[in-house]
Parts: C-alpha cells; structure tokens; sequence
C-alpha cells in the first residue's frame, strides 16, 4: 500500500510575464511501511531548529505560527534542505499539477477547481498503476465550513467512481480522506512540496529557486522527463518551455510524441521570463 499526501496552494497575481492566475494540487507518495518512520524524523527535525511542540510548518507560514518570526533566513533554508533530505532518504516521490485559470480546463471540468483535482487524481493512479498497488490519498482538510468539505470529498468520489476521459481509478483505494495538516507532519511536506512548487513556477525569484532545485530530485519523472509528470503547467501548449527552463527537460512528449526543448513556437523559447 502507497499513501498519498496532498494539499492545494494558489497565486493571484505570478509575477512571471505572460501568466494569468494560478491553482495547484500537489503533494507526495510514500511506502506505507515508511510513512511511521518519516513523520517520526520530521517532527525531530522540526524539535532541532526549535518549533514548539505541535507547531506546523509552511512554505510561507502566515503570522500565527511560530515559524514566521522565529526560524528566517539561512536557518529557514536549512530546515527545508533538511525536510527534502529525510524525504530523499525515505524515498518519496513528489508531484504538483498547476492550472492557469484564465484557460479552458485541460478535463472539461466545469470549474478549475474540479480540473485540478482531476488532473492530480490521474497521476495518483498512474503512479499506484505502475507500482502495481493501491493507494490511499490523505488530503488537508479543506477551508471554511464542513459543508465545503463536504462538497469537495463528494466531487473527489464522483470523479473515482465515473473516472475521467484518460483514466479509471481502479488502484486507489477508496474515496479521498481528509485531516487537518495540523496533526500530520506529512501533509505539513505536502504543502511544502506545493506551495514551494507554485511560488517558483509563478515567477517567485529570490526564495524558491534554491530549494525548488533541490526538491526537483523527488519529482516523479518517465522517459528522462519531469515535465507532464511529476509537474504539470497547463496548458502545456504554453508553458512546455518552462519544463526545460525549471526542471532541466530537453524533451517535451505528448501523446507519446516528443518534441526537443525549447521548442521555438511556443512561449519562454529564449528564456524563462520572456513570454
């Protein structure tokens, strides 16, 4: 058995050119078998740079955690390199899909909130297929009311039980399960993973680049290539370039055709700031 951890991160206004607002999902997957032992060494890394007990941490912890004021600068980037290092080490995978919500959807979805979801639960099951397992998905509970919880674990089951134009879901386990990330340092990575993922991808310049390239040895990858798999920007048809720019890719495949990158009829052909 796979667990799958995973939690939902957006940017408003990126402020790489060309780009219009941005939703993620992402997360991580790990052995069950190891997932005891992970969350054990990441609540002892949190103890070593001083968090208090039970204190989350973030990629951009608002001002009610300890984290803000008291862990800043290069000790900030030490915890961070230190929680991808444990990861490393417990061999866990990474995955983020990020949507520009002022395009169509990639599924047909009726909203980009419902495509996203779609997106990342296929690359849960192509992973889970591929590993020949199953998987369960433990999600951070939702904001607002527990109707709007409600509502979103309602739409994750219709989508597992109808599956989607590409994908049916026969290695995930059961319907999507929700905690708050509160009590799991596991999906504390999650988020880490996504919103550390969306803040370089949107064009964040001074904070993420340093550990967005350490994290990029966790992404799950096929055929030499991250992009479309561990991360996916859609629409690709836009955006394929900045997989050569941010993750190293020289290929761009799609519908099992592959084109070199960069590819000079599609944006960030020069560079990954010019559009």
């Amino acid at each position: 058995m796979h667990l799958f951890f995973a939690d939902d991160s957006r940017q408003n206004s990126p402020s790489r050119a060309g780009m219009g607002p941005l939703l993620a999902t992402g997360g991580i997957r790990i052995d069950a078998n190891k997932a005891k032992s992970l969350e054990r060494r990441l609540d002892e890394t949190c103890t070593k740079f001083g968090f208090p007990p039970k204190e989350e941490f973030k990629w951009s912890p608002g001002r009610e955690l300890w984290m803000r004021d008291n862990l800043v600068g290069e000790d900030r980037e030490a915890f961070f390199r230190c929680i991808i290092e444990e990861a490393a080490v417990h061999e866990v995978t990474a995955f983020v899909v990020v949507t520009d919500t002022s395009c169509q959807t990639a599924t047909g979805a009726d909203n980009h909130e419902e495509d996203v979801t779609c997106l990342f639960l296929e690359r849960v099951q192509n992973q889970a297929k591929r590993l020949a397992d199953d998987g369960i998905i433990i999600v951070d509970r939702p904001s607002g009311d527990r109707n709007q919880e409600t509502d979103f674990l309602r739409t994750c089951l219709e989508t597992l039980q109808s599956g989607t134009t590409y994908v049916q879901f026969d290695n995930i386990a059961f319907n999507v399960v929700s905690s708050p990330s509160s009590l799991l340092r596991l999906l504390q990575l999650a988020d880490f993973v996504t919103s550390c993922s969306l803040s370089r991808i949107s064009g964040e310049d001074r904070y993420s680049p340093p550990i967005f390239d350490e994290l990029r040895r966790l992404f799950d990858s096929s055929m030499g290539r991250i992009g479309g798999v561990g991360v996916k920007i859609h629409p690709d048809y836009k955006y394929a370039n900045l997989y050569h720019w941010l993750l190293g890719d020289r290929v761009f495949v799609k519908m099992n055709n592959g084109v070199r990158l960069p590819h000079k009829f599609r944006d960030y052909f020069e560079n990954e700031w010019s559009p």
